[in-house]
């Protein structure tokens, strides 16, 4: 591992990690937003991504869908950049760049593909939306019906409805992660533009935001584009205290079988998960990839290719979260009778696992597997701007963004075994029969 520290204050660091050829740079500005760059070799694009804190969790009842409302919000008109329609995405088309954004149960975050001569424009106009969003009932209407269409969209889309039927009833009332992101259509027809004002000037400041550059950019140019636009606004907002949440691990589901109006049935593995600051998260994320999600997995090869007895199988919740959540594992099968035997095959497998361990030759071939992914993807400057946005929203510290990739070649065979006997026992898993209603 080859790592260089240059410090150019108490706030500026530049190093270079494992896994990067270029260089990695961050300052921290007066008003607390936190800005980092990698600087890559990568022609006229670059990336740049600005990271709110802020989600689906930070949500109370009544204003359900909030979070993902803002997320379209911020892309109408602002203070210095007025307009009809979605001001930010016209612009970023007009000079050659894509624009986007997604909202999770624990962040926010709006991306960007630009050539890198724009970056000057692009921060002008992120500063804007950041401290003078045009906030307006006209707005707020046009936006309200945006949201509550792709709502009822994702009720046409039978596997999203079902899950929003199961949904309801995997945590209990207490937990932040308790409602779906995209909310309920009744809160979501109901907020005010004061609601909105609230929320925003709440979540919406430089301290609780991350921005991130990738690309063939100087880093001292980008420090100081970021001071000249960002560097300007005064808002802030109080430190938010993590919350108190109820403890998954003892709660029940309140039902196992549940319908669908499709001809399919699935098997719905609903296993509690440690979150990022778990010491066993790391070990969880690997077995649950080693066993069920990697296209190479376990069971992918034996029930899906070998038994051809499912579709596919595939998760449908995010391994990173701030605080514990439910993994939720799907495999889809042809509704016909004999379907029990897939669950047989799971329970025999995981069963000799606790038993007998695991073999570490399937661990190798996983990690050279993902290790070759990795490679790929280190191409792309919005996957390295990904992975530092999260090791900083996650861990504080976007020095970290290789920690999953070191900790997984450090977890030994016994280390797994334990925590399948830990997590995945048969004995303590919650398996959700859902069947057609035809």
């Amino acid at each position: 591992m080859k790592k260089t520290i240059l410090i150019l204050s108490l706030l500026l660091v530049a190093t270079f990690s494992f896994g990067y050829d270029y260089p990695l740079y961050s300052k921290v500005l007066a008003n607390g937003l936190k800005v980092i760059v990698c600087e890559r070799p990568s022609g006229e694009m670059a990336e740049v991504q600005l990271w709110y804190k802020v989600g689906s969790k930070d949500e109370t009842d009544g204003i359900r869908g909030m979070a993902h409302m803002f997320e379209h919000m911020m892309f109408r008109g602002s203070q210095n950049y007025p307009g009809e329609g979605d001001v930010f995405i016209d612009s970023i088309n007009a000079f050659g760049g894509s624009v986007n954004a997604y909202t999770t149960f624990d962040r926010t975050v709006y991306h960007e593909s630009i050539p890198k001569d724009k970056i000057s424009s692009v921060f002008k106009m992120e500063a804007d939306r950041m401290a003078n969003l045009i906030l307006s009932q006209t707005t707020l209407d046009i936006e309200r019906q945006v949201v509550g269409e792709e709502l009822r969209n994702g009720e046409n889309n039978w596997f999203q409805r079902m899950h929003n039927t199961v949904y309801d009833h995997l945590y209990p009332l207490e937990h932040p992660y308790r409602v779906d992101v995209i909310g309920y259509l009744d809160q979501i027809v109901s907020f005010t533009t004061q609601q909105c004002q609230d929320f925003y000037d709440k979540f919406y400041s430089p301290n609780n935001a991350v921005l991130v550059v990738v690309g063939n950019v100087n880093h001292n140019d980008v420090f100081t584009l970021a001071e000249n636009n960002f560097g300007v606004i005064t808002k802030q907002i109080p430190l938010i205290e993590k919350y108190i949440t109820p403890d998954i691990f003892s709660d029940s589901l309140r039902q196992y079988e549940y319908s669908v109006d499709f001809p399919v049935q699935i098997y719905a593995y609903i296993i509690p998960k440690p979150a990022v600051d778990d010491s066993d998260f790391y070990k969880f994320v690997f077995l649950k990839d080693l066993l069920f999600t990697n296209p190479n997995s376990v069971f992918n090869k034996e029930i899906v290719q070998d038994m051809q007895a499912a579709y596919q199988i595939f998760s449908a919740s995010d391994d990173w979260s701030l605080y514990t959540n439910y993994c939720e594992l799907y495999i889809i099968m042809q509704a016909a009778p004999g379907n029990v035997k897939v669950k047989k095959a799971i329970n025999a497998k995981i069963q000799s696992i606790i038993d007998e361990g695991i073999d570490p030759h399937i661990m190798k071939d996983y990690l050279q597997s993902l290790k070759a992914q990795r490679t790929l993807n280190l191409y792309a400057n919005n996957f390295i701007a990904n992975e530092l946005g999260m090791a900083e929203l996650y861990f504080g510290d976007y020095q970290k963004h290789d920690s999953l990739y070191n900790a997984f070649e450090k977890i030994t065979p016994q280390q797994l075994q334990q925590t399948a006997a830990k997590y995945f026992n048969p004995q303590n898993f919650k398996v959700l029969n859902i069947k057609p209603t035809f």
